[in-house]
């Protein structure tokens, strides 16, 4: 029997997730989608209600899984499903669509050229899935065979003629569905290593120069000669972008080769950079007490948010260390702490898991952005600016979080395996999942992927903590604020 609490719970969080999320997305968007691209707006608020849910999965798994009653195997592969055709099918079609328009096309010519590349994406994933399944997905898994002979009392107490073999497998077939999650799951852990441990040194680091370097008050004098510096980076990358458009007049203004793509995504974090110094420019001037107030108090939330961002980079680290590099562990380290906590109050193990878990993602987007910045000739920036985040922006970043959440549950599901334990994702993730042919050895290992790039790319922003900056001019010993 369902246990009614529990369905209370869940409908009271997934109305808070929604309201919460529909407010994100009027915060950040940019004022040109305003009461328009209603479409993409469904899209964006159900891929990060999607990505809300998958996450807070594992705490009902762990609550339901004594006598809720619920089924949560069947849950978990709806919304993994659902999860697999946002992120295959809608999400790039809607980018695809979103940025097909063309005031000089009519609205057919739009949805033909997303539908064209849409199918080109199908296409090419299923084959490629197809190919995988039959020729790998087969699970192997590791089970220990024990034979033995008559024993009297004596040879019972210290297991004589007894034959233990651990190196056998039990081997089948798994369902094309789960096979699918799995892949999905390989590219999320993919982006996960690369961009979540890029953020989970950038983060922390990142929060405290914000706040290292926040706007300060600066005189009239010292504003004009800021803005002229601005003004004049400001005509040189107007310059650029004209050359840039009459290069690719003849391609509708698009850059069409890879090496196109290379210098328009360098152009955009140029122009993101200058504009963010523009901002702290504008910030820095005196504009009355309550503009300057706000901007002092956004700093210290900065260095608050960054103090607790180096304790949760910290703890996370040195579970994992603990947990799954060391082996045996020595300890279940955050495991027994989120069962103390429920064992005070159910929520509260929940709070703790979602703050680490959702900590994951945030370390994600950073990680991406941070990466876009520095080496933008490979990723075009998505940035989510308050008030100016294009719909592009939102769904590049909801495909991110989609493919990522897979991967972080997975991750959270092997990191937390004493607090999950006999749940429905552990089932799918540790036994099919995780021994599957040709991919079971990633599971084992990249934990310690990911904690090499968060010391790498830590030791790389503290040692170059500036971001890329093209054309900027030699600092001014008499303007401390270097614009």
């Amino acid at each position: 029997m369902v246990n009614p609490v529990l369905i209370i719970i869940i409908v009271i969080f997934f109305a808070l997730l929604v309201v919460a999320n529909i407010y994100i997305m009027v915060y950040f968007q940019s004022v040109e989608d305003k009461n328009t691209a209603w479409f993409p707006k469904g899209v964006v608020l159900l891929s990060l209600t999607l990505v809300e849910v998958n996450i807070l999965l594992l705490p009902l798994d762990v609550a339901n899984r004594s006598n809720g009653g619920i089924p949560m195997d069947i849950l978990w592969i709806i919304c993994y499903v659902l999860t697999g055709v946002l992120s295959i099918g809608i999400i790039p079609f809607t980018i695809f669509y979103y940025e097909a328009e063309d005031p000089t096309e009519d609205n057919i010519d739009q949805i033909k050229t997303a539908v064209l590349w849409e199918f080109g994406t199908l296409v090419v994933f299923g084959i490629v899935v197809t190919v995988l399944y039959f020729t790998l997905g087969v699970a192997q898994v590791p089970v220990t065979q024990l034979t033995a002979d008559w024993q009297s009392p004596s040879d019972y107490k210290t297991c004589k003629g007894c034959k233990c073999d651990p190196t056998q497998f039990v081997s089948y077939r798994v369902s094309f569905i789960l096979y699918l999650i799995s892949i999905l799951t390989f590219i999320g852990v993919f982006l996960f290593i690369l961009f979540g441990g890029i953020g989970m040194a950038a983060l922390p680091i990142d929060l405290i120069q914000g706040f290292k370097y926040r706007p300060r008050y600066m005189t009239v004098e010292q504003y004009k000669q800021g803005k002229m510096k601005v003004s004049a980076r400001v005509n040189a990358l107007i310059e650029k972008g004209n050359k840039l458009k009459e290069r690719w007049a003849s391609s509708g203004g698009r850059p069409r080769s890879r090496r196109d793509r290379a210098t328009y995504n360098e152009f955009r974090a140029d122009v993101y950079l200058l504009e963010e110094e523009w901002t702290r420019l504008d910030k820095s001037y005196n504009k009355g007490v309550g503009p300057r107030l706000l901007t002092m108090i956004w700093a210290w939330v900065q260095l608050v948010l960054g103090m607790i961002s180096v304790v949760i980079s910290l703890l996370w680290i040195i579970h994992i260390i603990l947990y799954e590099v060391l082996r045996p562990p020595p300890t279940t380290f955050l495991n027994a702490m989120f069962i103390a906590l429920d064992n005070v109050f159910g929520l509260f193990g929940t709070l703790a898991y979602a703050i680490f878990s959702f900590y994951l993602l945030w370390a994600v987007i950073k990680g991406n952005f941070k990466f876009g910045l520095r080496i933008p000739f490979i990723f075009e920036i998505h940035p989510m600016k308050v008030g100016d985040t294009m719909m592009n922006s939102f769904l590049f970043n909801c495909l991110m979080l989609l493919l990522c959440s897979m991967a972080v549950v997975q991750f959270c599901t092997a990191a937390f395996a004493q607090y999950s334990r006999f749940t429905g994702i552990d089932e799918i993730f540790n036994v099919g999942v995780k021994n599957l042919a040709g991919i079971k050895y990633i599971w084992m290992y990249y934990f310690w992927a990911w904690i090499v790039l968060i010391f790498v790319a830590g030791g790389f922003l503290i040692a170059f903590p500036g971001d890329k900056k093209k054309n900027k001019p030699k600092k001014d010993k008499k303007n401390p604020y270097n614009f």
